[in-house]
């Protein structure tokens, strides 16, 4: 994985002068030990590389944080002179002598030439916690169960194991209001996990799942002031001189079937805490760093017995215990069993969820053994162990490869016809592989999946808590509309549209309903469906116009140039930036005279600021023609709006380009056609679907060659991520 990077410092150089662009990025890194008389001088700067610049270079000097290191031009004394007095940035105290020359030596000897992949590098073995949406899926693919709310892109309704949450601010104008109790470890903050309000017409509101049971919490405003909800005339001491609200969540009545309700799947899964996620990665599914906390354990016993209770044991096993209670209770554990842990049971497994079964009435052990199921490592993970192969690698089995399709292209555990390929042995073979995977995504829940991977890649999931002053409406009905207009274009470019890497950057269209067209200033369309639009004024293009995106990239009050730099340069190149110095400051203040543009224009102005925000602010002010909320506007403090902008250094970092762009349709245009723009696209598809950042060029350059062979076919893209070697092989 990445190393968390240190901070850049005033007035930085160039990175080896003119042949490289100004460094972003420094790594951690330790003195080299210089003791040893005789030195393999090459075998030392690569470790050393490896210790303090691939993080920022790339394992192979392609580029990264930091600007590539290939085929450069320069002479090794100067090199290990440079290196000797400049890096690691902020740091260069801690690689003098001999190790700047080893590194100098190193890099100019091992970085000739055009990267050559024998083949991608296996991942490591391990086991993948299952998400909180793939939990939901799996559970109601296993039991039956409806997902009802439990899918929605939308806000949720009040319904059984729900509250709502309302705060009337009175008038006092708050940048947040969260939740803060018993349910969430008190988060002080809604990054730590706090649960967010949303304001609308002054008021704030949330409707959220809550576990069963009595639970204190407070209301949090401004991330500062604590307060009883003042809605909720329940209380008790908090000990402190002050009153904590009191909720008393009842158990939700049993569904009495197979199915459940439209709502049953939510109210027993609605516990389950937020997916963590380091940082840089943009997935749910980062699979080093989820791991079970004594929170998360307790929600998933919690869920494992409400789930049993919604289910009829005798119906889901298909036997009448009447008849032969001891051969049900066993048909029913090796059959939901296999599907459950996504394999065959071992005999002593089959011995022991059947001694469960066997403990009071039919119904009761039954459930019994279904919870106990639930709540097993073998079905809260997916394995990616493998077996031991003659070069020392392991092989998924047929079993693992089959979640490893389902799990990336469904979001959930495999159907029969991939449980019956598992069995028979067929999955060993990558034809059978391909096949399959284009059977996975010729069904439509490939859409749902795809949408997910949208939402989460463009930030989409997080419309819907943001908070934006009232001079800004955005009420619910149009952050719902603006997620699913991401989803709904994403999902139809890949499936419907050309399916072409391009067409999502400067597409002519989007997809609106009569909240979200009024929104956005664009007449003719009536109805809450979404439906197709042509942009008629080449103002939008692609996902760059989404109002997902032009909100989660601006404050509160104000657009972020800054914001929606860095969106095109994080998410859509790949480009990383190191944080910024404890002393760089914050947004400009803001200038009832002055434009955004004039007011930022001192990033580009300072020395200090220029070696980050020469890549950023001149891209950020390409959105400026729209405000916080993605309305159109045409000028700013009675001065017209100036929207020009460039797509500098695109393809990486210090290669000296320049792109100017006019509107957003251009620069569209200009992301469709870059390598880097569709080298991040199978970048962030291949994080998706493996759970890892890459940490080797190597890992993606095969499945991007695939890629571009195809013409930038995005289905082709993730049939040929189920075809790169690294997708059974591990280490």
């Amino acid at each position: 994985m990445l190393a968390r990077v240190g901070a850049l410092r005033p007035a930085l150089p160039l990175l080896f002068a003119a042949a490289v662009a100004s460094s972003l990025a420094a790594s951690a890194c330790g003195r080299s030990d210089d003791a040893a008389p005789a030195r393999d001088k090459l075998k030392s700067g690569e470790a050393l590389y490896a210790q303090m610049c691939k993080s920022c270079h790339g394992a192979r000097g392609e580029g990264g944080r930091g600007p590539t290191l290939r085929d450069l031009a320069r002479p090794e004394p100067a090199l290990a002179g440079f290196i000797d007095a400049e890096m690691p940035l902020g740091e260069p105290d801690r690689c003098r002598g001999t190790c700047a020359e080893d590194i100098a030596a190193y890099i100019l000897a091992a970085f000739r030439g055009p990267i050559v992949c024998e083949a991608p590098p296996p991942l490591a073995r391990g086991l993948r916690l299952l998400t909180r949406r793939e939990y939901r899926a799996t559970v109601a693919d296993l039991l039956g169960i409806d997902p009802g709310a439990a899918g929605s892109t939308g806000p949720a309704k009040p319904a059984c194991g729900t509250h709502t949450f309302d705060f009337d601010a009175k008038g006092r104008t708050l940048r947040s209001v969260h939740v803060a109790g018993s349910f969430n470890g008190w988060a002080g903050t809604v990054a730590a996990g706090g649960w967010p309000l949303t304001q609308s017409a002054g008021k704030w509101t949330l409707t959220r799942a809550v576990p069963t049971g009595k639970h204190t919490y407070k209301l949090v405003l401004d991330e500062g002031e604590w307060i009883a909800d003042p809605a909720n005339a329940a209380t008790e001491p908090d000990g402190f001189g002050g009153n904590n609200s009191v909720l008393d969540v009842a158990p939700c009545p049993p569904a009495g079937g197979a199915t459940g309700g439209s709502t049953a799947l939510l109210d027993a899964t609605g516990g389950l805490p937020s997916d963590t996620r380091p940082e840089g990665f943009l997935f749910d599914d980062h699979g080093p760093g989820r791991v079970v906390t004594a929170v998360l354990a307790g929600e998933q016993l919690r869920a494992a017995r409400a789930l049993a209770e919604l289910v009829d044991p005798a119906k889901l096993a298909g036997c009448d215990p009447v008849a032969d209670r001891a051969a049900c209770t066993g048909k029913l554990v090796r059959d939901l069993g296999t599907r459950a842990f996504r394999r065959p049971l071992s005999d002593a497994e089959i011995a022991r969820y059947v001694a469960i079964g066997a403990q009071g009435d039919f119904a009761a052990g039954g459930r019994n053994a279904i919870a106990a199921m639930l709540a097993s490592p073998s079905f809260l993970y997916r394995s990616e162990v493998g077996e031991r192969q003659p070069d020392g690698t392991f092989r998924l089995t047929p079993w693992e490869t089959a979640s490893a399709l389902s799990y990336f292209l469904w979001g959930s555990m495999p159907d029969a016809e991939l449980f019956d390929a598992a069995r028979s042995g067929e999955l060993a073979a990558p034809a059978t592989i391909e096949k399959q995977a284009r059977r996975l995504l010729a069904h439509p829940r490939a859409r749902a999946q795809i949408a997910a991977w949208a939402d989460q890649w463009l930030g989409g999931e997080n419309v819907g808590e943001l908070v934006k002053s009232e001079a800004f409406p955005f009420d619910p009905a149009v952050r719902a509309a603006m997620r699913e207009e991401t989803r709904a274009f994403v999902t139809h470019v890949v499936f419907d549209g050309s399916h072409r890497v391009d067409e999502l950057f400067n597409a002519p269209y989007t997809f609106l309903n009569e909240a979200l067209a009024k929104h956005y200033g664009i007449d003719g369309v009536r109805g809450p469906e979404m439906r197709k639009v042509a942009y008629t004024d080449g103002s939008r293009a692609g996902v760059l116009g989404h109002g997902s995106l032009l909100a989660t990239t601006g404050h509160s009050d104000q657009t972020s140039p800054i914001r929606r730099g860095l969106f095109v340069r994080r998410r859509l190149l790949c480009q990383e930036f190191a944080p910024p110095p404890p002393n760089a400051g914050g947004v400009p203040k803001v200038d009832p005279t002055a434009t955004t543009r004039e007011r930022f224009a001192q990033h580009t102005s300072n020395p200090f600021c220029k070696s980050c925000h020469q890549y950023i602010d001149g891209v950020g002010f390409g959105f400026e023609r729209f405000d916080t909320v993605g309305r159109p506007r045409d000028g700013e403090v009675g001065k017209p709006i100036d929207a020009r902008g460039d797509m500098n250094d695109i393809e990486g970092f210090g290669t000296k380009t320049s792109a100017p762009f006019e509107t957003l349709a251009d620069l569209g245009k200009i992301l469709g056609a870059s390598g880097a723009g569709r080298a991040c696209v199978v970048k962030q598809t291949w994080r998706f679907a493996r759970g890892v950042t890459e940490d080797d060029i190597c890992s993606v350059m095969p499945v991007e060659k695939a890629f571009v062979d195809k013409g930038g076919d995005l289905r082709e893209l993730l049939v040929a991520i189920t075809q790169a070697p690294d997708f059974t092989v591990r280490k």
